[in-house]
């Protein structure tokens, strides 16, 4: 199972705003971690949708880590962000597999997306730094 990039760039951002109080430019954290500000500004969007980051426009604008959200497990985050579709058939819509009344992949690959969640919601968001 490999997260994407969005994921990814969602958890660097929390971690930087939790070791750098205030209000943070996105170029700051975009310079910091090497990446494009364009693709980073799609993960501070999604977080600011999700509560995880409050942001202001304007000159003295910025992004800052919403300490209400300290306590929200990594799991609930990756669950909100990633869809998980494993395998095709994990989307009815595009959906093709001629195996999928007598397979069981599709319940094992369930039960370990499950296993996996499960273990990220014992860590907080708070415990990235």
């Amino acid at each position: 199972m490999r997260l994407k990039t969005k994921t990814d760039y969602c958890i660097r951002i929390l971690i930087y705003l939790q070791s750098n109080k205030g209000k943070i430019r996105i170029q700051e954290i975009a310079d910091n971690y090497q990446i494009s500000k364009n693709h980073l500004s799609v993960a501070v969007n999604m977080l600011s949708d999700l509560g995880y980051i409050l942001t202001t426009q304007g000159p003295k604008g910025g992004v800052e880590f919403n300490e209400n959200s300290k306590n929200r497990t990594v799991g609930e985050l990756i669950s909100k962000i990633e869809k998980f579709e494993i395998v095709e058939c994990f989307d009815p819509g595009s959906n093709t597999c001629t195996l999928n009344p007598q397979c069981k992949l599709k319940g094992m690959l369930t039960k370990a997306t499950s296993s996996f969640l499960n273990e990220l919601k014992k860590y907080k968001i708070k415990d990235l730094v």
